[in-house]
């Protein structure tokens, strides 16, 4: 089965059509949830970024903030899929042929990647590097406003 066919699949099915036919307001709190989701992600890795570099928050320890922000982190993330998903299934199509969706897609697998390995592993030390921690820093925080910049200008290709 070719990708083509996969997302025809995907937008022609039972639940893709149900999705389709819903009301407008829909689609627009899918959207608010998903922006809400960003937010989630963005902010807390924004704040250990912050941490990475050498700016502040030297009042609680590296490893006990990264731990508590991963629950937002994870939240963020959770809700993105979700309200990723209502707004994909209805028009996989529209989706198949956006290369900045396959972009985001791309974006979106590095930057897990990168957040469940190196990142994970920085954040964790009491003391890292302030080399790599910066690299992990600039690094995660690239993919990751990588991956809201090519979600809002899906639209415009």
């Amino acid at each position: 089965m070719t990708s083509l066919e996969l997302f025809s699949t995907i937008q022609n099915s039972g639940l893709g059509i149900f999705i389709g036919r819903q009301d407008r307001m829909l689609w627009a709190i899918a959207q608010i949830i998903h922006i809400v989701g960003i937010i989630l992600v963005l902010a807390p890795i924004v704040l250990i970024s912050l941490r990475l570099f050498g700016f502040g928050l030297y009042q609680q320890a590296l490893p006990k903030l990264a731990k508590e922000s991963e629950k937002l982190i994870w939240l963020g993330f959770a809700l993105l899929a979700f309200s990723g998903l209502l707004i994909f299934i209805p028009a996989a199509l529209h989706y198949h042929d956006n290369p900045v969706f396959w972009i985001k897609i791309y974006l979106i697998a590095a930057a897990l990647f990168i957040q469940l390995t190196l990142y994970r592993v920085i954040t964790k030390l009491e003391k890292p590097n302030p080399w790599l921690a910066r690299i992990t820093a600039v690094i995660t925080l690239v993919l990751w406003f990588g991956v809201a910049f090519a979600g809002r200008f899906i639209g415009f290709v």
